[in-house]
This record gives C-alpha cells, structure tokens and sequence, in this order.
C-alpha cells in the first residue's frame, strides 16, 4: 500500500510542474506560391469551444510555447487519469484489509470497468 501512496504523491508532483497548459491543437501549414514551391509554414491554432470549433493563425516564433502549453496539458490528462487508477487501487486495498476479518467467506470480484490502453 506504501508503493501506492508514494505513487500518488509523485503523479501530484508532476500534474504540478505541467504549467502552462492550453487547450486544442496546433498544426502547421503551407500554401502554394506563384511561380511553383510552398510558402513558409504558419500555424494554426484550433480549440472547442461551446460546440464551436474556433481557429486562429498563431505566429510562428509563438508556436513553439503554445506547443508546449498544449503537450502539458495532454500530460496532465495522461497524469490525472493514472491517478485516478492508482486511487481507487488504493481505495479497494483499503476495504479489502478492512473487510479481512471474514478470511473464508467468498469474495465478489470486482470487475474491470477501464479497458486497458496499448497508447
């Protein structure tokens, strides 16, 4: 149960350091030119918002920082979702060795409810 609580407290300490964080996604893109060959790449920034799909040019020497606040921000839902694993690991411990008393009874098995990820 130690390895667990210690897991917790390190998944804390690095959903805090994920800062900044933004939503949505940004791509690169580039337009053909007169004369043949494509422009430089400008970027382009797109997040949900209320049902809407709101996008924005970004310039480029901002691209990089926005980049970075987008990938903390999909770390941080990496982060809090194997959180919440260790939790409820942590939670079933702790009723099982509080419900140990009945060492014969049989036991009901929790099932399974997150489909395990291969990404």
């Amino acid at each position: 149960m130690k390895d667990l609580i210690a897991r917790r407290e390190q998944l804390l300490q690095y959903m805090a350091d994920c800062d900044p964080m933004e939503y949505g996604s940004l791509h690169a893109e580039r337009r053909p030119i007169a004369g043949g060959g494509l422009s430089r790449p400008y970027f382009k920034h797109q997040v949900w918002d209320q049902g809407r799909n709101l996008s924005q040019r970004i310039p480029g020497e901002d691209a990089a920082d926005l980049a970075g606040a987008i990938t903390n921000r999909q770390r941080f839902e990496q982060l809090a979702r194997e959180f919440i694993d260790v939790t409820v690991q942590l939670t079933r411990r702790r009723q099982d060795t509080a419900s140990g008393a009945k060492k014969n009874a049989r036991r009901w098995q929790r099932p399974s409810l997150r489909k395990s990820s291969s990404s």
